[in-house]
């Protein structure tokens, strides 16, 4: 059969898709793969279900890789046919982006190796392992623990090169923050390591921006095991259901803060549904001096606000941070959402106006029937992100004081999201982020919460800042034909476009 050259094979690929996946069926078939596509499989519209059910972008097709040399040859076989690809783990992208319109998903399933060095501390692996069965494993052989999510079931790749802000992050920094390195397949089937000594910048672009680059066939974390083997869980809620005593009581926990009174081994999820006024964390510190450590702060708080407390052995305090971490069965189902998140730095925090412009036009404005609200202000800080500089990962993250999340979810009972949905949720944010403008705050945003309706502009800035174009550039390196910008937020290379957003 006759090749086209390169440029006239993706104007084919683009003028016939139907063709395209035709190829790449019988080519991913005759390599041997586990694959389904929607002429073949009924099980396709299952095999590419979004857990994301707001966006549901379709696939070309699916495959299943078992080994690393059929990694390689999926990669081959989406080269020939000229398709983008994404690399699928848990599946729990918040903007479906595992599922690229038209290109081909990998599956990682069966990627769940995992070892862990005695000598070293190292904790490494694969590039489809999820959170609860790792996160158990680890704990109950060799008594570590190690930074990532607070959900079970999610893969531990994904959630940990999109910052994977976590329980133990104060501490240790975020799951990315905590990497030690990591095993790629780049575009062409090489096999490429990469640390902060070995291929350094491909691990910089991995901090933040991994899925751009290639398939990460495994990573590799340092690991923790906890000074005191009790640890607290506890709650914070507020008597007085006012603006004002919201406003001022986040503004009292802030101050807490900065002023140095409030240890890393603390840490805080304030809720962002009031009112009530609530918020709950974990000490992993000694818990003897819990109370003498909370009691200046209750202080400073509305009179009437209550302190609860449990203290358990670490690993049931665990099984609170990630709730049925012991349990590989996932407590989170497919849901219909939309979310933004903001990050707050410690140079400049919340001021009154800027919380009071949060609270008033979000959840206390918040008035829908076909939607639910749900939010949270994490306290992030700690020494591991004071240490930062922006440009150390690809992420800009230096210095994170506050991840702001303001989400709007689909009604139970309903299954169509509202066509306004999304101008309503943006209309209640609006205020907040006007305000930080006004106070000249740069906006910073999260890569695992991507918010979907963004542009390039807004997202390049927003997460990458002055790392960008250093990433593009590195994009000519490690992925020169473009394969992995398979999805609205991946890095393009320089002078092209990643595809159109869908909302």
């Amino acid at each position: 059969m006759v090749r086209l050259s390169s440029l006239a094979a993706f104007a084919a690929a683009s003028l016939a898709p139907l063709a395209a996946a035709q190829d790449l069926e019988t080519c991913l078939e005759t390599a041997g793969l586990i694959t389904s596509f929607p002429e073949t499989n009924a099980s396709f519209p299952n095999d590419v279900r979004s857990w994301q059910r707001r966006m549901t972008p379709t696939p070309a097709g699916v495959a299943w890789p078992r080994t690393t040399p059929e990694v390689a040859a999926a990669l081959a076989c989406a080269r020939e046919a000229k398709v983008l690809v994404a690399a699928r783990d848990g599946g729990h992208c918040y903007g479906s982006y595992s599922l690229p319109e038209g290109g081909l998903t990998l599956n990682m399933t069966n990627f769940q190796n995992v070892s862990y060095d005695d000598a070293s501390g190292l904790l490494t692996y694969g590039g489809g392992a999820l959170v609860s069965p790792v996160v158990s494993w680890l704990w109950k052989e060799h008594g570590a623990r190690f930074p990532h999510v607070r959900a079970n079931m999610v893969g531990l790749v994904g959630s940990s090169i999109g910052g994977g802000f976590g329980s133990l992050s104060r501490i240790l920094g975020t799951p990315m923050d905590y990497l030690e390195g990591a095993t790629y397949m780049l575009y062409n089937g090489t096999i490429a390591e990469c640390s902060r000594t070995k291929n350094p910048d491909l691990f910089w672009a991995l901090q933040g921006a991994g899925s751009s680059y290639g398939v990460i066939l495994s990573l590799t974390t340092k690991t923790w095991k906890p000074t005191f083997p009790k640890a607290i869980d506890y709650t914070i809620t507020l008597n007085d259901t006012s603006l004002a005593a919201g406003v001022d009581a986040l503004l009292a926990i802030q101050d807490h803060v900065l002023t140095g009174a409030w240890p890393d081994e603390l840490t805080l999820r304030w809720s962002l549904t009031a009112p009530p006024f609530t918020g709950s964390g974990f000490y992993w510190g000694n818990p003897d001096d819990f109370d003498a450590l909370m009691a200046p702060l209750i202080a400073k708080l509305p009179a009437g606000t209550n302190l609860t407390r449990n203290v358990n052995d670490f690993w049931a305090v665990e099984n609170v941070a990630t709730p049925s971490v012991d349990i590989p069965v996932d407590t989170f189902p497919p849901r219909s959402f939309y979310l933004q998140a903001l990050v707050l730095r410690a140079g400049q925090p919340f001021t009154k106006a800027s919380a009071t412009a949060l609270y008033q036009h979000t959840t206390f404005a918040f008035n829908r029937t076909d939607m639910t609200k749900f939010g949270f202000i994490d306290l992030w800080g700690g020494a591991p992100t004071r240490a930062l500089k922006d440009e150390d990962t690809s992420f800009a993250h230096a210095d994170s004081l506050w991840l702001i999340r303001w989400e709007g979810r689909l009604a139970t009972g309903l299954t169509q999201f509202p066509a306004d949905g999304l101008k309503y949720m943006q209309d209640g944010f609006e205020p907040f982020r006007q305000q930080l403008r006004d106070e000249g705050v740069p906006l910073r945003g999260f890569v695992n919460y991507r918010d979907t309706a963004l542009s390039v502009d807004q997202w390049s800035e927003r997460l990458y800042a002055g790392n960008y174009a250093k990433l593009q550039q590195l994009k000519t390196v490690y992925d020169p034909e473009g394969m992995f910008t398979a999805h609205p937020q991946s890095i393009p290379l320089p002078g092209q476009q990643p595809p159109a957003a869908v909302n």
